[in-house]
């Protein structure tokens, strides 16, 4: 018997004990289909997901447009060599890192379209990055910032 991905998701999601890279469909973005995240543990039932996109020269333009040039740099290279999943090189746009339960997160998956965590590990130099440019940036508060620490202090 199958078990519904609504009845395991929260225990799929609490296994994540170490940055992991998970793809889903999010039901609160505007523009459908799924999108990989980079998902980061900071406490009992919360994570931190930045989502990754192909688009970086267009996120860093924008930021650079909107007047938010230190937004730029924090958007973390993805290789698709390092990443196989990834159809192309891609950033971790550190700058939308949100703070979710996993109740939360359970209601933002469309559980239509599937939960993955992907098998690949999340290096070290790579975890490093990611907090260090969620600390950096201009637009994640800093309580956010601190959560990203504890779960990976520099």
């Amino acid at each position: 018997m199958d078990i519904p991905l609504k009845f395991r998701l929260p225990n799929l999601l609490k296994q994540i004990t170490d940055f992991r890279i998970v793809r889903f469909q999010d039901n609160g973005l505007t523009n459908s289909g799924l999108h990989w995240y980079v998902a980061i543990p900071v406490e009992d039932s919360f994570l931190l997901i930045c989502i990754i996109t192909s688009k970086g020269k267009e996120r860093a333009a924008y930021y650079k447009r909107t007047k938010q040039p230190r937004a730029a740099d924090c958007l973390v290279p993805l290789s698709n060599d390092e990443f196989a999943f990834l159809h192309k090189d891609s950033v971790v746009n550190c700058n939308e890192a949100d703070y979710v339960s996993i109740d939360e997160l359970v209601q933002r998956v469309d559980l239509t379209a599937g939960f993955v965590i992907e098998k690949e590990k999340v290096a070290a130099y790579l975890k490093e990055k990611v907090v260090s440019a969620i600390i950096k940036s201009p637009l994640v508060p800093k309580a956010i910032g601190k959560l990203a620490k504890k779960a990976n202090p520099l």
